[in-house]
């Protein structure tokens, strides 16, 4: 829930809060004593999981927010910040104290000059920091957004003994006071500023219903609930994503009818790559809300993740209906086609998207790749080079642009690419790979060789480098270096004929034909129309001196059309 900035609009909405106190008479000052929140367990327990369960009237949300900034990793202690709100809240009650005002809405201008005008809280531009969560880092940088602001009100609030609660719409958070006779919204974003809840409905359009949980009154263990649903995507950004997986689940687990936390929640599965479930947490976000353009475009990435792109494009089109003017999803809508092989309605998203972003280095290099897919190396070249120019530091769009240059037989201006970008980037497998192909054309093996190896270093599991590095060992007659390479690779994809069928060749070359016949064997299985594997199969049967087999596989091996050596035809002849 993180809060732009209140556009002219929204502000001219917001009705300052010297208002309130012209409308409430001036009543009896109590007397001024402890802290309201004094005896609360909630102040003695330092874990999240103690708080949470206990009784609302017992939670110290102060302590709360502060056991979660220790868990995100602050130095200070917990107390020390919790001495800091109680030295606030007191300095308040003097101040009211010495205006002869109640802890009650009357005071809400009192709080409202400590906090924005006497100790210059302000509100970030945006929410880009993880840190502004924080309530630890708010009161250090005396900054924050709507919802870590918000908690620094409700703990001012708890203290003073005043009925205060957090409040959400859809992609915001507020605070309320309200006693049942005196309601007021208070826009922490805007100094204090109130704003009615036709503002917050017309401006957020917040679902209704029974069982909403937005617009209302929050009890504390539900903007807790908020707070995770924010603390996950703070451990996202930071790239926690086992962090954030477990702040988002316990923010549905709080609160299941937040949207934002289901499609938080959604993402980060789908960064772990799960997609299915993802699409499970899309799915009970868009029960909520029906017509968030975000949650379809990424319900159409969790399918397209699963490589059911026609289920992929059904939901991009959706977002797009409801949003024309969403660049994302024209981007993925674009992918998709180009996966289900539709070149020109690519381009033609691509197209729409440019107009709304017409210097994206991204959308730039989309085209280039749509190009590079039609095999239209030229203009994918210029469309890869002007996206560098406006963003020289991607590496993967440099490897990409140094494979259009090698399937064009640049292959200096390939290599140029590859290492550009593993200057910017020295563990892009891609760069390296890219080079090993490079250095096969130019007929250096050696370096071929190490080009390879480095890939398999970076990702050991890359079966095209295996197959590849396996090919270069054979090159050079290193037939059991190549041997070693195929298996590997095989237990990974044993279904691969390429891969049984290189292997066999290894096997020839070391002169064990039995194995290698049984591989071509394989090879042929997995691919009948293999000539190759089937004149593999008739040398070995005859080293083996199976010469009916051999002839059975010789005669296979020419009606698919395959050159079958005259030494071996006339071998077979005798």
């Amino acid at each position: 829930m993180r809060s732009p900035k209140p556009s002219r609009k929204t502000a001219d909405r917001i009705v300052s809060p010297a208002w309130i106190l012209c409308l409430l008479a001036v009543l009896a000052v109590p007397g001024y004593g402890r802290l309201a929140n004094e005896g609360k367990r909630g102040l003695h327990l330092y874990s999240i999981d103690h708080i949470l369960r206990l009784d609302e009237e017992e939670i110290d949300l102060c302590t709360a927010a502060l056991v979660l900034s220790r868990d995100w990793g602050t130095r200070q202690t917990l107390l020390r910040y919790r001495d800091k709100v109680d030295q606030m809240a007191e300095d308040i009650l003097r101040l009211l104290e010495k205006k002869r005002l109640a802890a009650d809405a009357r005071a809400l201008v009192v709080i409202n000059e400590y906090l924005f005008d006497n100790q210059a809280f302000k509100t970030v531009e945006t929410a880009d920091n993880p840190d502004d969560l924080f309530l630890h880092s708010v009161i250090d940088n005396k900054r924050g957004y709507c919802l870590s602001l918000s908690v620094l009100y409700l703990s001012l609030a708890e203290r003073l003994g005043m009925p205060m609660y957090g409040v959400v719409v859809p992609g915001h958070f507020f605070v309320r006071y309200d006693d049942g006779r005196n309601r007021y919204n208070i826009e922490t974003t805007s100094k204090g500023g109130s704003a009615s809840d036709n503002h917050y409905s017309e401006k957020f359009h917040p679902p209704t219903g029974p069982d909403s949980l937005y617009l209302r009154n929050l009890s504390k263990i539900e903007t807790l609930g908020c707070f995770f649903n924010n603390l996950g995507n703070s451990y996202d950004t930071v790239g926690d994503l086992d962090q954030a997986r477990a702040a988002l689940e316990r923010a549905v687990a709080i609160n299941p009818s937040l949207a934002e936390a289901h499609t938080n929640l959604g993402n980060i599965y789908l960064k772990q790559g799960f997609a299915n479930e993802a699409i499970d947490q899309y799915l009970l976000a868009l029960k909520i809300i029906r017509n968030d353009p975000k949650t379809f475009s990424n319900l159409g990435n969790a399918y397209a993740r699963l490589g059911y792109y026609n289920q992929a494009v059904a939901q991009y089109q959706t977002a797009l209906r409801l949003n024309r003017d969403f660049a994302e999803a024209y981007q993925n809508l674009a992918n998709a086609y180009m996966q289900l092989g539709s070149m020109d309605k690519a381009l033609v998203e691509l197209h729409y998207a440019s107009r709304l972003r017409p210097n994206d280095a991204v959308i730039l290099s989309q085209f280039g790749d749509v190009y590079r897919h039609s095999k239209d190396y030229q203009k994918a070249i210029e469309s890869y080079s002007r996206s560098l120019r406006l963003a020289p530091d991607m590496p993967a769009v440099r490897v990409n642009l140094g494979f259009c240059y090698l399937d064009s037989d640049q292959v200096d201006a390939a290599i140029q690419q590859f290492l550009a970008a593993l200057d910017t980037d020295s563990t892009q497998s891609g760069a390296y790979f890219g080079l090993a192909q490079c250095y096969s054309r130019k007929n250096m093996p050696q370096e071929e060789i190490q080009a390879y190896q480095v890939v398999l270093q970076i990702e050991p599991g890359m079966i095209a480098a295996m197959q590849n590095l396996g090919n270069a060992y054979i090159k050079l007659k290193k037939n059991e270096e190549a041997v070693q390479l195929y298996i590997r690779a095989i237990q990974q994809e044993p279904n691969a004929a390429g891969l049984r069928y290189n292997l066999g060749v290894a096997y020839t070359n070391l002169e064990m034909y039995e194995q290698a016949a049984e591989q071509y064997g394989f090879a042929a299985q997995l691919d009948p129309q293999m000539a190759a594997a089937f004149n593999g199969m008739a040398i070995c049967h005859y080293m083996l001196k199976q010469h009916d087999k051999a002839r059975q596989n010789v005669k296979i091996a020419q009606q698919l059309g395959y050159p079958v050596q005259r030494e071996l035809l006339d071998a077979l002849k005798k």
